[in-house]
């Protein structure tokens, strides 16, 4: 029942040659996926060490803003925002300029 089937194989060396020739692409392909993986692995334990020194970070920084005097500390903050303020404020008259040049330019054509 069972009958068993050869198939000859034109060139056996060419086509021995060819099958070495892709397992070595394939193991080559597999070390960069390797390297790909480490990579991944160092770059989340990075970033969790990156969220530990920020959390870090925030923690003195809390306590800074508490040994300060809270006098300080509201005058710093309604100096920045009035700086800020400025700068939006200089920002809205510059895009009004260039739009009002625009307009100039385009009735001058």
């Amino acid at each position: 029942m069972v009958e068993t089937f050869f198939r000859k194989i034109e060139e056996p060396n060419q086509a021995r040659r060819k099958v070495l020739e892709s397992s070595k692409s394939i193991i080559q392909n597999l070390k960069s996926y390797q390297k790909i993986l480490q990579i991944r692995e160092q770059k989340t334990e990075k970033i969790r060490e990156l969220k530990i020194e920020l959390k870090e970070i925030n923690l003195f920084l809390d306590k800074l803003k508490d040994s300060f005097p809270t006098e300080l500390i509201t005058k710093f903050e309604e100096e920045e925002s009035k700086k800020k303020e400025k700068v939006v404020v200089s920002d809205k008259k510059s895009k009004k300029t260039t739009k009002k040049s625009k307009k100039v330019s385009q009735k001058e054509r």
